[in-house]
């Protein structure tokens, strides 16, 4: 499966949605996501960019040679991270909501140093499997939520209960682009 279907079923967005979005039309994305058309390197730049990286830019091109330069692309090709201040924000709120009341939030270098194991995690496992989107970040952000609360609210929080935070950072995060 396309990349891009992939990620639309992910988010639930349909493809003229989108479309309009990143500025091209239903039928192009179609032919795009069917292997039937390439697109030009700034439509690919805006999808890429739309998905917050998470359609790569090579899954347009498979390793062929673009001409021009595609301003704001590593030059590996590989997309960007995920954007650590957003990340920290959404695991910030989530563990607000999570912790008790009685006890003091976590630092700010602490939330910053897990949006960080949130982003390598994220990026590491979605070099090696195909799954990506929210459905990969909430597997990025259980455990390092979980070890926040258990650092600073003291207390382990049920499976349940740590599940539906992931979940909620993970939409936190995408809402928030």
């Amino acid at each position: 499966m396309h990349p891009l279907k992939q990620y639309l079923l992910e988010i639930d967005e349909t493809i003229q949605d989108f479309a309009r979005r990143v500025g091209t039309s239903r039928q192009t994305l179609y032919r795009i996501i069917g292997g039937r058309q390439t697109p030009k390197p700034a439509l690919a730049r805006r999808i890429v960019e739309a998905t917050g990286g998470l359609v790569a830019f090579e899954a347009f091109y498979h390793g062929r040679a673009v001409q021009g330069e595609v301003v704001g692309l590593e030059a590996r090709g590989e997309p960007s991270p995920l954007d650590p201040n957003r990340l920290k924000v959404a695991i910030a709120i989530v563990i607000n909501h999570l912790s008790p009341e009685d006890h003091a939030s976590p630092p700010d270098e602490a939330l910053g140093i897990a949006a960080e194991a949130v982003m390598n995690t994220y990026l590491a496992l979605s070099r090696i499997t195909t799954r990506r989107g929210p459905d990969r970040l909430k597997q990025a952000l259980r455990p390092v939520i979980e070890e926040i609360l258990r650092e600073f609210a003291g207390s382990p929080l049920p499976a349940s209960a740590l599940d539906r935070g992931a979940e909620l950072a993970a939409q936190l995060y995408f809402q928030s682009q």
